[in-house]
């Protein structure tokens, strides 16, 4: 696949210029304090209601929550599915993209538990 077929990420150009190298490119999208923990959520257990989201992560509080979901569906690595029902329905899902991480955040929830304690 040729870097022109591949989906560019929002404000991709400004991202590549903070870093020259790939790892840091990559950080920058899933490497915020809760966004691979999140997705790592969203991976193993989709479709996932927010509620059901927020157990998962106890300690974030609903604004950081909310805006890391915004940030992950702007990156196209989740999709919102809203439901016109009430009270409303909201589910995220992982998209190609965020499903092509799924092997790394694995490999990262490995090497964390060989190490944490």
């Amino acid at each position: 696949m040729t870097k022109n077929m591949i989906e560019k990420f929002p404000n991709q150009n400004k991202r590549q210029k903070d870093f020259k190298c790939s790892i840091g490119f990559a950080m920058n999208v899933i490497g915020s304090k809760w966004r691979a923990i999140i997705l790592w959520h969203i991976l193993k257990d989709y479709p996932i209601r927010y509620g059901q989201l927020k157990r998962s992560v106890p300690n974030i509080s609903h604004k950081v929550l909310s805006q890391e979901l915004k940030n992950l569906e702007k990156d196209s690595l989740i999709e919102r599915i809203a439901y016109a029902t009430i009270p409303p329905k909201v589910e995220y899902i992982p998209t190609d993209r965020g499903k092509s991480l799924e092997n790394i955040l694995t490999e990262l929830c490995l090497w964390g538990k060989k190490y944490m304690d």
